[in-house]
């Protein structure tokens, strides 16, 4: 197993609320994250947990191929959220976005980070970080244009 992490950040203008109330609703993602192409909320989850399973649409050289994984939201407070996903095989990703107000608008941070078998790091570390990029350029798309 191999470990990363990365952080990515960007200003939106908007405010914190909004914010982070697009980043904790995963019924809206499918229209915002690149990857993902369908969510489905779970029937039954632990006590304050809000659980889904997702489906992404992935591509690797001239392959694409669809994957569907757990997706935990832990905690949502007025200033974070807190995420978990789990995929096959062994592969978990940890997601904690903080939004903090500046002047004029606020920064989205997000630190991922990925767990993986060795043999998949490599790809599964490049591809959240090129999906994690763009997520946050949408989601300053779609908030701005509220």
């Amino acid at each position: 197993m191999k470990q990363g992490t990365f952080e990515k950040e960007i200003f939106i203008q908007s405010d914190v609320r909004t914010v982070v109330g697009v980043v904790a609703n995963y019924n809206q993602h499918h229209r915002i994250h690149p990857l993902i192409i369908k969510v489905e909320q779970a029937r039954e989850a632990p006590p304050g947990v809000q659980r889904f399973f997702i489906t992404d649409q992935l591509k690797w050289g001239p392959f694409k191929f669809k994957i569907r994984y757990r997706a935990d939201i832990l905690a949502v407070t007025q200033d974070t959220v807190h995420t978990q996903a789990y995929q096959s095989p062994n592969t978990h990703v940890e997601n904690r976005t903080k939004v903090t107000a500046v002047q004029g608008g606020v920064n989205l941070h997000e630190t991922i980070t990925l767990k993986a078998p060795d043999l998949l790091f490599k790809y599964a570390f490049s591809q959240a970080q090129t999906a994690h990029q763009e997520l946050l350029e949408r989601i300053k798309k779609f908030v701005e244009s509220l």
